[in-house]
């Protein structure tokens, strides 16, 4: 099946063919593998709209309203699918957008003629007249306003498949710069406290998404910023620039962050080679970014940024700077000296350099900054205003309904095998953009659907292929399997219904006083748990879950907790695929009026053999008028693919008891009694 990429673009409707006219364009999506078509007569109609908004921007020396109108265009006509129209190459049925090929052959004409300018007096106005000439060449092609731009020329004939040269400009030098920030949810993850826990989110993200650019915009030109995202970065950068880039991110990064790693590597190329060998180059730089890796000294106990403590905004009221201390640790992590405190009238804190500069940037007031994108979203795309009603949601208990929350975390299945098949860089950068920005209206879309107007939730980390969240423990379950069935929905192959990648999830229910270092690894396991049936189903996205309503020590061990007796049915169906789970959750609805029942019946797991737990369930069913069970029970077998033999399931050849598992998540599914 061939889709039709306008009528999803802009109708926001799903219209295919069986079959297409050879005149029609047609594309193999990058993220999805979807066949998409296009006419020629709608394409030609786009790209004209869209070259009369080059001209007039052009005419005018605009370069911040191109600049927008490639990568952030918000056009209320069809000018706004101009930058997303397929750059179609020979030899191949992929492709990335206009935007990403514009963006990648600036970066090009940057780097091949930084020589000529980098001495000019005014190279901010030579960087400018690049930048308009690497956005607008070729678009334009009236006599008096198109240009000469030989490296232009050459690269739009290297990727046209014209290869051979004698004077190839693309044979110059050229740096690739790779890398971010490392052990992510380990610098997350070194205190309990939410303002502490959002900190460390909130710098990293102002890292990626604002400061990174900013510093290569300085440096350089914000096109050599391929991608920043997810705590990583990938660029092109003028041959002999590229170490002293990678030297200031990071330093960018331990100064704003103060114990969070980062690495980063430069390796230098001719053009051409990163044009023709990109998966050569890649694996390349990811083999000596892992060699660095290994060597590099973990600085998280000493951190080597100092305080800036002459910057009288990092001491607000209540704060007191330690001088020398070499006795007292910080209260929050427990790792490192304490460099201030803060005494008030219900507790006296202690806190390192890094703990404080988290709670400077995590505290009551970052609530408004980090979901100011959630709230546009909701506005935008449900008419719905979200606003601050007073309620603060500032701590675990805060967050947490009836005493539990849920930490929830989901990772992307199979998405290193799409990303290995990507060819060129706008490839890259088209995949990282779509994923992140699609990851990211899933969770809110999720979010907002099963909480409302609430902002009792915390996003730790959204990236293109991860997902980190504290919510309260009734939503968790709905919200991990809903964020799991729209990743699976949204990244189908439209055109064959298969599933590229799917998501995993690990939710772990427990008291809002656990430590959420200690609930976060147990979620690690669940989430690995999962991720193996995802392995063994294929093309399912899968969930593992636990409640811990008592304590107990040590690690988790899944297989010695859910080992069942060998005289007995298996303890647990977990984990679920998503349709496993939403027949657990219709089940669980139907009976809901019988929970002293279920619970029963979990109990005489434990306490009956086999045999003596069915004739239980027989006597119990038979002095009953009328019960939802034996019917429910049908119903829960036949979507499982599978057999109910008295009050058990029997399953791919073996005995499963479903009421420990029904049970246990029973009082955390939202509209149950």
């Amino acid at each position: 099946m061939y889709i039709d990429w306008y009528s999803e673009k802009m109708e926001k409707q799903k219209k295919s063919l069986g079959s297409v006219p050879s005149s029609y364009k047609i594309w193999k999506d990058l993220v999805t593998e979807t066949q998409y078509f296009i006419s020629d007569e709608m394409y030609n109609h786009i790209y004209a709209i869209g070259i009369e908004k080059i001209k007039q921007y052009k005419k005018q020396g605009n370069l911040e309203a191109l600049e927008q109108f490639f990568f952030n265009n918000k056009e209320n006509d069809e000018s706004i699918l101009f930058p997303e129209l397929p750059y179609l190459m020979p030899n191949t049925s992929k492709c990335a957008r206009l935007c990403d090929y514009v963006c990648f052959r600036t970066a090009c004409l940057y780097a091949l003629k930084y020589e000529s300018i980098k001495n000019n007096h005014d190279i901010e106005a030579q960087k400018r007249k690049l930048r308009i000439q690497g956005l607008t060449w070729g678009f334009i092609n009236d006599s008096e306003e198109s240009e000469k731009v030989p490296e232009l020329e050459q690269i739009e004939q290297f990727l046209k498949g014209a290869r051979e040269s004698k004077n190839c400009l693309l044979k110059n030098n050229i740096d690739f710069v790779k890398g971010g920030a490392i052990k992510i949810k380990q610098y997350y993850l070194e205190t309990n406290k939410i303002p502490e826990i959002r900190g460390a989110s909130i710098r990293l993200d102002t890292i990626n998404n604002e400061k990174i650019p900013k510093l290569i915009s300085k440096a350089h030109i914000k096109e050599c910023l391929i991608y920043s995202g997810g705590g990583k970065m990938m660029g092109i950068f003028p041959a002999g620039t590229g170490e002293d880039i990678c030297k200031d991110l990071e330093l960018l990064v331990e100064q704003d962050t103060i114990t969070a790693q980062s690495n980063f590597c430069s390796c230098s190329y001719k053009l051409e080679e990163l044009f023709c060998n990109y998966k050569k180059t890649i694996q390349e730089t990811d083999l000596i970014l892992e060699e660095r890796q290994n060597i590099r000294w973990n600085f998280r106990i000493e951190p080597q940024a100092e305080l800036k403590d002459e910057k009288k905004e990092l001491f607000p009221k209540g704060y007191r700077y330690i001088k020398g201390n070499r006795k007292e640790f910080c209260t929050s992590c427990r790792n490192r000296y304490a460099v201030a405190e803060y005494v008030n009238q219900q507790s006296e804190e202690r806190m390192c350099q890094s703990c404080l500069y988290k709670r400077l940037i995590g505290g009551k007031n970052a609530k408004h900054t980090i979901y100011q994108r959630y709230r546009e979203y909701i506005n935008l795309n449900y008419h719905e205003q979200i606003l601050d009603n007073g309620d603060t949601y500032n701590t675990l208990e805060d967050i947490a309904e009836n005493g539990f929350i849920g930490v929830v975390y989901g990772d992307a299945n199979n998405m290193s095998r799409q990303i290995n098949q990507l060819e060129s860089f706008m490839m890259m950068r088209y995949f990282s953009e779509v994923t992140l920005d699609t990851v990211t209206e899933i969770v809110f879309e999720t979010l907002y659907h099963n909480l409302g107007n609430k902002l009792s939730f915390e996003i730790i980390a959204l990236g293109g292929d991860d997902i980190f969240l504290i919510v309260p423990g009734k939503h968790a379950y709905n919200i991990a399997c809903e964020i799991g069935e729209r990743f699976d929905e949204k990244f189908c192959n439209k055109s064959t219904g298969e599933n590229k990648m799917t998501m995993s999830m690990g939710v772990c229910i427990t008291h809002d006083n656990l430590p959420v270092q200690y609930s976060f690894g147990i979620t690690q396991e669940l989430l690995k748990s999962a991720k193996q049936k995802a392995w063994e189903e294929q093309q399912k996205g899968t969930i593992d879950w636990m409640v811990i309503e008592n304590e107990f020590a040590g690690n988790v061990d899944l297989e010695y907790r859910r080992k069942g007796q060998e005289d007995k049915p298996i303890s647990t169906l977990r984990p679920y695929t998503w349709e496993q789970a939403k027949a657990i959750k219709v089940f669980v609805k139907q009976i809901e009026k019988e929970k002293t029942l279920a619970f029963q019946l979990r109990q005489s797991w434990y306490q009956h053999t086999q045999k003596e737990s069915e004739l239980f369930y027989e006597y119990q069913i038979s002095r009953r008028d009328e019960s939802n069970i034996p019917e429910a029970l049908k119903q829960l077998a036949k979507v499982l693919n599978a057999k109910a033999i008295k009050h058990n399931i029997e399953y791919q050849n073996c005995l499963y008891s479903p009421w420990l598992d029904i049970i246990e998540i029973w009082d955390y599914m939202e509209g149950l009694e």
